[in-house]
């Protein structure tokens, strides 16, 4: 282990936006955050984008005090700060940092570069409770310094406790930056921790902003999925009438842990150990109403010995009715956490923004008039609980494309540009219009509503104030199966907003612990349609990440809704007439396009250059 010595505090500002050098000037520093003002979160020091998530305090983003930031975490917590320049003169990730009992270095993981792991696998230093200086050679760590991207920790690893945080940055040294936070003896000599033995791979729980270049002549993508050819076999649930309480998970499918992480599933989630954040009727109420058996879970589930009846009285009904209908039996468990805690009735999506006016105007709700058949996607990804790099590949294959896919080029901003904007000749005009495909051209086979598997739609407008309305589409599975939402596109014709804030969007799933939990990040576009006064075509796909599959997932019966927030006044239809026009319009174009061969819908995104990346 290298000793670090004791750096005194204060410093000089020099050059460019967060370039600093010690006191002694014995080397600068590219200092990311120092937390000595008021821009966390918001952005960082280097004028780019920073923000945290799902820690226990601050209302979720940790909290700022005495130039230090504090983050909370109980098995969940993200943290990010965009990086958009080359770190290559500043070898090291250096932070100055205290824990609340010592030893966090092993609680959670960090991602910069490309290089993804628990901090303690990337440095031999250790967090002890008097600051002390913690630094990631870059290198060493298989980072491009070249290409950053982001300094990310993420603390779902089923750790509890607190770390203080007083300044992050690059360094050309092992040598902590100069500190602004309530002086407090650094420890010179940390002692190292033994490493542990699982070599994960961190999540992504955050906004990624690079934007590939460099595209191969041919076109085609050079980020390859490793799917396996087809889930192991049987796939085949036990016929309806064999399924009955005494059924266990291993009786519907053998490898419900290997390679889907079932046990996972469930106990990364039970009722009662997350957060409800938004949720009308949380997951506790619901174990409590149909009789989930927690303990048995905990202690039956590993081992595939949990009983549909252990989980009360949703798990069995709707395992049958799966069964019914030939639903593949390895998705049947990956949804099994849910299905259990999943109600008879159809619960409202909500809304993520409270309106001040709800039009009186809305459209539908309506059956897609093209008529759709059953659709069974019969491959679902594994959840990757594990961390597994393939894994996520897999299972985050649609979020982590703008990463790791350098055959399109992919933008990160909600403003996309005005010659894009104002493509006259982008398919998706008459997609929306017309009712045709956008990669064919071929009719979509109705003269409204249009989706790939039934289901029914219908559209609200709500006025948040300051001269802004969300646009609200609400989506009701019909069939008698659950469908998957990753990589699924949506597109339809809506007030225009001119393309100047399409990051404001939000996916409403009751079916979650959490609002916080599952919530999808999103490609958006939006391009103005020449035929129609103040309206434009948007198309949206969404792009879930780290969470299980039962929260992505539209059950049977049930809804999800979207909110779109656009910068336009409620006022420019002003009768009832012109707003009866606009939903009725809004509902005729819409279509809906699951993901159903596992392809992430490139077709589509390639056709209409749906490639703006914008956070959740």
């Amino acid at each position: 282990m290298v000793d670090r010595r004791t750096v005194l505090k204060g410093g000089i500002a020099f050059g460019s936006l967060g370039l600093v050098s010690t006191v002694l000037g014995q080397e600068s520093a590219l200092v990311v955050h120092e937390f000595d003002g008021g821009t966390y979160p918001g952005s960082n020091d280097l004028g780019n984008w920073a923000g945290a998530g799902s820690f226990a305090n601050g209302d979720g983003s940790g909290e700022v005090a005495d130039g230090a930031l504090r983050l909370a975490y109980d098995n969940a917590g993200w943290f990010a700060s965009n990086v958009s320049q080359s770190v290559a003169d500043h070898g090291h990730l250096t932070m100055r940092v205290r824990g609340d009992s010592g030893g966090e270095e092993s609680d959670f993981l960090v991602d910069v570069g490309g290089a993804r792991d628990l901090l303690a696998n990337l440095t031999d230093d250790t967090i002890g409770t008097e600051w002390s200086t913690v630094s990631v050679d870059l290198s060493a760590a298989g980072a491009d310094p070249e290409s950053p991207k982001a300094v990310r920790f993420n603390f779902w690893q089923g750790a509890s406790g607190a770390i203080e945080i007083d300044r992050i940055a690059f360094t050309s040294g092992g040598e902590a930056p100069p500190s602004t936070a309530t002086p407090t003896p650094a420890d010179p000599t940390p002692t190292p921790t033994d490493m542990p033995e699982d070599e994960t791979s961190t999540p992504t729980d955050t906004p990624d902003d690079e934007t590939p270049t460099d595209a191969p002549d041919d076109g085609g993508s050079t980020w390859d999925v490793p799917f396996p050819e087809r889930p192991p076999e049987s796939d085949s649930l036990p016929a309806a009438s064999e399924i009955t309480e005494s059924t266990t998970v291993a009786e519907l499918y053998e490898h419900f842990d290997d390679p889907y992480y079932v046990p996972r599933d469930f106990t990364d989630y039970l009722p009662g150990e997350t957060g409800s954040k938004n949720q009308e009727w949380t997951d506790t109420q619901k174990a409590e109403e149909f009789g989930y058996d927690v303990a048995a879970v905990e202690n039956n589930v590993g081992d595939g010995s949990l009983t549909l009846g252990q989980l009360g009285t949703q798990a069995l009904p709707y395992v049958k009715q799966l069964a019914e209908n030939d639903f593949p039996a390895h998705a049947t468990v990956k949804l099994l956490p849910r299905l259990a805690l999943l109600p008879d009735e159809e619960e409202d999506p909500g809304v993520h923004d409270e309106p001040s006016v709800v039009w009186d105007e809305t459209a539908g709700p309506t059956a897609a008039t093209n008529g759709p058949g059953q659709l069974i996607q019969d491959r679902w990804p594994t959840d990757a609980r594990s961390y597994q790099p393939t894994e996520v590949r897999v299972r985050d294959r649609a979020h982590d494309q703008p990463e790791y896919d350098d055959s399109r080029e992919w933008g990160s901003s909600g403003n996309i540009p005005d010659s894009f904007y104002n493509d006259e000749a982008n398919p998706v005009l008459d997609a929306a219009a017309d009712k045709v495909d956008p990669v064919t051209g071929d009719s979509l086979g109705g003269d409204g509503f249009t989706a790939n598997a039934p289901m029914a739609a219908e559209i609200r407008i709500h006025e948040t104030g300051g001269s802004y309305i969300n646009q609200y589409i609400k989506l009701k599975n019909t069939s008698e199966v659950p469908y998957f939402q990753d990589a699924a596109v949506i597109w339809w014709l809506g007030p225009s907003g001119n393309a100047s804030n399409l990051s404001d969007g939000h996916w409403n799933n009751p079916h979650r612990p959490s609002a916080s939990l599952g919530h999808p990040q999103r490609d958006v576009i939006e391009v103005d349609h020449p035929d129609y006064e103040n309206l434009s075509v948007y198309a949206v796909r969404i792009a879930n990440h780290d969470e299980p599959y039962h929260m992505r997932t539209l059950y049977p019966g049930q809804s999800v809704a979207m909110e779109i927030g656009t910068p336009r006044d409620g006022s420019a239809w002003s009768t009832s007439a012109e707003r009866q026009d606009l939903v009725d319009t809004m509902l005729d174009s819409l279509h809906v396009e699951l993901e159903t061969n596992l392809d992430r819908n490139d077709p589509i995104i390639d056709a209409i250059g749906l490639t703006y990346r914008v956070p959740n």
